[in-house]
């Protein structure tokens, strides 16, 4: 089973309150949807591979979350938030009804910015007057290549960033990659 180290919550960095908190039980189902994940899904991948698995076995551990890619080997477009406005980028898992979105990554530092601002830009789009996102979850590892901690890394792009994200909370989940260094 995949390991999860740390969880950090945007709402326990910042000073405004005004905000909701990332809700307690959605952030247990994802931190143990991660957990249920078989450390075998990382067999056979080097570090410098996609695990495609991984996600796939995130989504069936959250079978009330639209997940990114289909059964059919495309694009769910329940995924793709801002299709209308004819933006073609989408979140990996998404729950309507709860407006929360998760972004796995596994290797990519780089990304971390861009998942960020998927989710500010979910809150600031609507659907029945309230915003499409309004929690986001990073699910990040805490080792990659030995040296570098996407986690930490997340850490700090969030504190970066938290002046000019007006979402109402973002967990920062990092689960460690069991493959050998």
């Amino acid at each position: 089973m995949v390991v999860v180290e740390e969880v950090t919550k945007l709402s326990e960095r910042r000073t405004q309150t005004s905000s909701e908190a990332f809700p307690d039980d959605a952030l247990a189902s994802i931190r143990s949807a991660v957990e249920a994940v078989p450390a075998s899904v990382f067999d056979g991948s080097t570090k410098h591979t996609e695990v495609g698995g991984f996600d796939t076995a995130i989504a069936d551990g959250l079978s009330q979350y639209e997940y990114e890619g289909d059964a059919a080997g495309g694009y769910n477009p329940n995924c793709k938030l801002w299709s209308h406005q004819g933006f073609n980028y989408s979140v990996d898992l998404y729950d309507a009804d709860a407006r929360i979105a998760i972004e796995v990554e596994k290797s990519e530092r780089k990304n971390v910015s861009d998942d960020l601002l998927k989710f500010q830009k979910g809150h600031r789009t609507q659907k029945d007057r309230r915003p499409k996102i309004e929690f986001g979850s990073l699910v990040v590892p805490v080792n990659y290549l030995g040296r570098h901690n996407l986690y930490q890394h997340s850490l700090t792009k969030l504190d970066f960033m938290k002046g000019v994200l007006f979402i109402d909370d973002v967990a920062v989940i990092g689960y460690r990659d069991p493959r050998p260094d």
